[in-house]
Formats: structure tokens, sequence, C-alpha cells
């Protein structure tokens, strides 16, 4: 299964979300046959992400826009897939994915989560999404698609198109029954 795993590709956040989230992949990494797919970056949670899979012997496919190619040149990948654009990419994650787990994250992960969300919508095979709901990260955007939903601008609660989780070992049990 391949388990696109999306996050801050920041160093500077606060280690709380790096150590929360360097547990949860350390264990994810030795799921036998999981592996990755990420934003080909090598710096905050896709570092970790990437670190702890390569240390398991894991599949490895790397994403990225053009202008982010250089960094795809530092990365030892399974392959490497170069998108036009962040529209593109976020296109090609999601094509190359069985599965999509959100860490917590800056623009870029809320985009890819938007764009996973949006493209189930109209899959006829949706992938399970997963959000990480570590120390609330992700409470303000999960308030806000439910008033979406209250106010009537999307059909479904939030619920009911993705796995929202704080538990990492619930999360690991996901992800285990999947494969």
């Amino acid at each position: 299964m391949n388990l696109f795993i999306g996050g801050t590709s920041k160093n500077e956040v606060s280690s709380s979300y790096l150590k929360s989230s360097a547990y949860l992949l350390e264990h994810i990494a030795k799921i036998d046959d999981v592996h990755l797919v990420f934003g080909g970056y090598h710096r905050g949670i896709m570092a970790i992400a990437y670190d702890e899979f390569k240390k398991n012997l894991k599949k490895v496919i790397a994403v990225s826009d053009t202008i982010f190619q250089q960094y795809l040149d530092e990365l030892d990948t399974d392959m490497s897939i170069v998108a036009k654009n962040t529209m593109e990419r976020c296109q090609k994650l999601y094509e190359n994915s069985d599965c999509l787990l959100f860490l917590p994250g800056g623009v870029g992960t809320y985009s890819e989560l938007f764009s996973a969300i949006e493209e189930n919508k109209y899959s006829s095979q949706p992938k399970k999404i997963i959000l990480y709901n570590y120390d609330y990260f992700y409470t303000p955007i999960i308030k806000e698609l439910y008033h979406l939903y209250q106010e009537g601008f999307i059909d479904d609660v939030p619920a009911s198109y993705m796995v929202i989780e704080s538990n990492e070992d619930k999360i690991i049990e996901l992800i285990e029954e999947m494969k």
C-alpha cells in the first residue's frame, strides 16, 4: 500500500509536533507492505517520514514541483515525479497513493488535504483520508468544515469523508487494517 504522508517541511515548528509525528512515523514505517509517498523535501515532518521509511527499507515515491526539483536530486527514492505546478503535484500525490495521512503542516499540507477531499468527492473509488489532529492542530479547519456543512455550502459532515484522530496508536491500527 502506498501511503501519502503530508506534513510540515519546516524544522522551526514546536518540537512537540515533530516528536509526536516521529513516534507515529516510526511505527507506521515498520508495517509490512506500507510504502511512502511524500512531497520530496528533506526537512521537518517530511524528513522524519523519509528517514523512517528508508531506515525500514521501504519504497519511497517523491513528488515535487519543478521549482523544487533540486531537492529531489538529494534524495534516494524509488521514483521521483516532477510536476509542473502545485496543482499538478497534488494530483500526482493523490494518484500515487492508496491512503492519505495528514500530519501538522502549513499551507502546502492544507492544499494537499483539500485537493484530496475534493478528488474523493468525484472518485468512483475514494481513498481513505486520515487527519492526525494532534494537540487539536486541525480543530479550526474541522470546525470550519462543519460550519460550511451547517450553512449548506457542502453536502457532508467532515467525519463522513475523513477519519479524524488524535491517538497515534489508533492511526497505526487503521493503517495496519488497510494493507
